[in-house]
């Protein structure tokens, strides 16, 4: 069960949580049609919109030597704030624990929260349909770089024989203000502050269970990559020479 989406209200000095309510739902065992209806990936209105990937030309290299999408672990994305909660919500979450005398898991919270971000991988991309100068900037640095691009139905199906593997658009939140459900592990992967808003990411997220709970051991893993996906993603561009495209200067 999911629960509602939330947001934080302040009535004078004080704040409550008012919630929107999303039918539970439990996608675990599900094919990839369903898994897009999981309430923590949000899907866009036209899967024929196209998706960016910018990266430099050894990750290029990497994706053509191996046929395979990288995923990076959570926690060591440059953003901090990755996969993290609120600290209103935070705050709000501790004081319904005490309240209901349960002080041992406020204590035990952050070291789940912590093996929590390092059990998930992401994949990300940009939602558009036009190139942005922004994202060749942040992800081609020193001057070179590839653009992949492709639709976002082609992104799906080209992951649909892992059904363990999610993908969905990035909620962006003013995290002084706004929160989200905190009853799945998903929902802080799915968000993120609204200074990001600009990257408009889809998120491919695949989870390690084994690395779950206080008896977990070590992160060796920096990195997942996907099944193949073939050539179902293609490099073309309308202006561009299919493969390759240098950033610009």
């Amino acid at each position: 069960m999911y629960g509602p989406v939330y947001t934080v209200v302040w009535e004078g000095e004080a704040v409550r949580l008012s919630p929107i309510p999303i039918s539970p739902l439990d996608m675990s065992d599900q094919p990839q049609e369903n898994k897009l209806e999981h309430p923590c990936f949000p899907q866009p209105g036209d899967s024929s919109i196209r998706v960016w990937r910018y990266l430099d030309l050894a990750k290029f290299i990497w994706l053509l030597d191996n046929e395979k999408l990288y995923l990076s672990r959570l926690d060591l994305l440059n953003d901090p704030h990755e996969g993290t909660t609120p600290k209103l919500l935070a705050a709000l979450r501790d004081q319904q624990f005490r309240y209901l005398g349960a002080e041992q898991l406020v204590t035990q919270i952050p070291q789940i929260n912590q093996q929590s971000r390092k059990s998930m991988y992401v994949n990300c991309w940009h939602l558009g349909n036009s190139e942005s100068e922004a994202m060749w900037r942040l992800y081609c640095p020193g001057d070179n770089g590839v653009a992949i691009q492709t639709t976002y139905k082609n992104l799906v199906d080209s992951v649909d024989s892992d059904r363990f593997l999610y993908i969905g658009a990035v909620t962006y939140i003013d995290y002084e203000s706004q929160g989200f459900p905190l009853n799945n592990a998903f929902y802080p992967v799915m968000h993120k502050r609204i200074s990001f808003a600009h990257e408009q990411e889809v998120r491919l997220v695949k989870t390690l269970s084994e690395y779950w709970g206080l008896q977990a051991q070590g992160y060796k893993k920096q990195s997942l990559a996907t099944p193949s996906f073939s050539n179902r993603i293609t490099t073309s561009h309308p202006h561009i020479s299919p493969a390759t495209r240098l950033a610009p200067r």
